[in-house]
């Protein structure tokens, strides 16, 4: 159940920030490599993103890559450094943004009941029934826990995007 919260934690994070650009993939030296294997982003400003590539070769290459994403980005090469002018959030993107934290959000607890489910199987299985109850609890008890916390992660991360949009 832990490790449900660490990969929101993680897919929450990379929501409309430096990690923008991470799930993107380039064609590079004949193979499809993820962008964070070719180089650096940075946040230099809120509205400018800047690549900085391993291989000052590959920069026009990981350039269109940005540029025919589905991001919606106009990179620009200088030199090494590829610069991401990042647009304001508008009010469609910002609730689109908070959809997904949502739809995330329900796939951790999705996965959450289901290993409720299989902890209740293993419960059924015990030798008494108050060992039954007593596990059946606990496991109860873990589960609000944990959908308690996604809740919080959730309702954390839409107070952000709002705060940005102000």
């Amino acid at each position: 159940m832990e490790d449900v919260i660490k990969h929101l934690q993680k897919e929450l994070a990379s929501l409309r920030t430096g990690r923008l650009l991470d799930h993107l993939r380039v064609e590079l030296y004949g193979d499809h490599m993820p962008m964070k294997a070719c180089g650096t982003a940075t946040v230099r400003d809120p509205q400018l993103l800047v690549f900085n590539a391993f291989d000052p070769s590959t920069s026009e290459t990981i350039a269109k890559a940005i540029r025919d994403s589905p991001l919606g980005l106009n990179p620009r090469v200088e030199g090494q450094d590829i610069l991401v002018p990042v647009p304001r959030p508008t009010a469609e993107s910002l609730k689109a943004m908070k959809k997904v934290c949502k739809q995330e959000g329900e796939q951790a607890k999705a996965s959450i009941r289901h290993q409720r489910k299989v902890a209740m199987d293993l419960a059924k299985k015990a030798a008494s029934e108050d060992d039954k109850f007593r596990h059946g609890k606990e496991v109860e008890a873990l589960t609000q826990e944990f959908v308690a916390a996604i809740d919080s992660l959730v309702q954390a991360k839409e107070k952000a995007i709002a705060d940005h949009s102000a």
